[in-house]
């Protein structure tokens, strides 16, 4: 099984309009994406995208694995768990052992 960190993080909030506001107007992101309900902003070497959320608030990492479930199983085994899992191409969070969200992506 290979996991890899993927160049993709999305911050997560509730109050989505203030989280695009402080990243464009604050930061000064340039927002690509013309998703009323996803801003896409250039980040340099990441893509860095703002989602509304009312269960998770925050950063989430991304890791690219060459098979969902045999990566979910793995890091279960090894003190990680499942916060959120809807399948291949939608979002499969996992905390691990230090409080850090990553979804899971299958390449």
């Amino acid at each position: 099984m290979k996991i890899r960190m993927s160049p993709n993080i999305a911050i997560r909030h509730k109050d989505y309009t203030a989280a695009v506001n402080f990243y464009t107007n604050v930061i000064g992101f340039e927002n690509r994406s013309s998703d009323s309900r996803l801003a896409d902003f250039d980040a340099d070497s990441i893509n860095l995208f703002v989602l509304e959320d009312d269960e998770f608030n925050g950063p989430v990492l991304e890791f690219f694995v060459s098979n969902l479930e045999e990566a979910r199983d793995y890091l279960v085994k090894n003190g990680c768990k499942v916060l959120r899992w809807r399948g291949k191409r939608q979002d499969c969070y996992i905390q691990d052992p230090f409080g850090v969200i990553y979804n899971l992506w299958e390449e």
